[in-house]
């Protein structure tokens, strides 16, 4: 297997990155979109986990992640793809490469919930509302979104394995014909 060129490489980690940051301001504006479109944009990384390995990948999210810190209006949107969505694509290749299946469960529940708490408390930083006050109806909110919010990423987990199969067999083959990887 050949070496792809730093220019293809280059190239096409700034179109990506250039359309995930887009598409987070975009969503920005969309108060429904706060939570659907990192899952959706998190999965434009599969194409340099696959096509360029996981250190260039990182390095796309961090961009991205950075860039929509700084330009994404809705600084929960952000963090949220940060903290949550954005590097999971990446490290769901290690988790499924465990054997039990019991275990690949408690680790991707363990990453999910612990960067949810993470990113709740950042945005509540951030924004000053005192979301981990029990006194607070905002409470109530906090826990309604982990139940939700766990049975979202159970199906955003699957569906992100289907997304990485139909990458290997339809989109690869699509994207060959117009860039060399």
């Amino acid at each position: 297997m050949r070496k792809p060129a730093n220019s293809a490489k280059i190239a096409v980690c700034g179109i990506l990155t250039a359309l995930s940051v887009t598409a987070l301001v975009l969503s920005g504006f969309l108060g429904v979109m706060t939570y659907a479109a990192p899952m959706v944009i998190g999965g434009l990384l599969i194409v340099p986990v696959k096509e360029y390995g996981t250190k260039t990948a990182f390095t796309m999210f961090a961009a991205v992640s950075l860039l929509g810190v700084m330009l994404v209006t809705d600084k929960e949107l952000a963090f949220f793809y940060m903290m949550m969505f954005g590097h999971y694509p990446i490290i769901q290749t290690y988790i499924n490469r465990l054997r039990l299946r019991v275990v690949r469960g408690i680790i991707k529940g363990a990453v999910f919930n612990g960067c949810s708490v993470l990113a709740i408390w950042l945005a509540s930083v951030v924004t000053g509302i005192p979301i981990f006050d029990t006194g607070s109806p905002v409470w109530i909110m906090v826990l309604f979104y982990f139940v939700v919010g766990n049975f979202a990423f159970v199906f955003y987990d699957h569906a992100l394995v289907e997304f990485y199969t139909l990458y290997d067999i339809k989109i690869r083959v699509f994207l060959r014909k117009f860039i060399r990887f």
